[in-house]
């Protein structure tokens, strides 16, 4: 599924796959879900296309895993009311299949900042001890469940 001109019904019909699939793994409501991935996917591919090396490659890769606290290279984040919750997913014909949990951050004390870059948008969470989570939203372009995450965490 593209993600350059996601259309109002099918944004909406993803929120609610995306809902109602993590909703089994948490014990309160979902109130939103998005897809998110570790930092440095533009510059991986710059690296592939002028084969700058495996090395580069590699160490761009673990930049951006240490940055995003050591989740993997694409994963959904779910909001719910006590907390932010990360899960490792695939995406399947017709919907999402949520693997497991891989991490958890109380909401209280959780900040998020934005910061619009060229094909995306860079998220960062400082939680109430003062650890801090870089991440993007997922594809290129629009990303309303990336968004909805972003709205819920700063409250409008």
């Amino acid at each position: 599924m593209g993600r350059f001109d996601i259309s109002p019904e099918v944004a909406a019909e993803y929120r609610q796959k995306f809902r109602d699939t993590v909703q089994p793994h948490v014990d309160e409501e979902v109130l939103a879900v998005g897809t998110f991935r570790t930092t440095g996917s533009g510059s991986k591919y710059a690296i592939s296309k002028t084969q700058a090396g495996a090395l580069v490659y590699g160490a761009t890769s673990l930049l951006g895993h240490k940055r995003a606290g050591g989740l993997p290279g694409q994963f959904l984040l779910a909001v719910t009311p006590a907390a932010v919750r990360a899960f490792k997913y695939r995406m399947k014909r017709n919907g999402v299949a949520v693997k497991e949990e891989v991490a958890a951050w109380d909401r209280d004390g959780l900040t998020v900042e934005t910061k619009r870059l060229q094909t995306t948008t860079r998220v960062t969470l400082t939680t109430g001890g003062g650890d801090e989570l870089v991440v993007d939203q997922d594809g290129m372009g629009d990303n309303p469940w990336a968004d909805d995450v972003v709205r819920e965490l700063r409250g409008w």
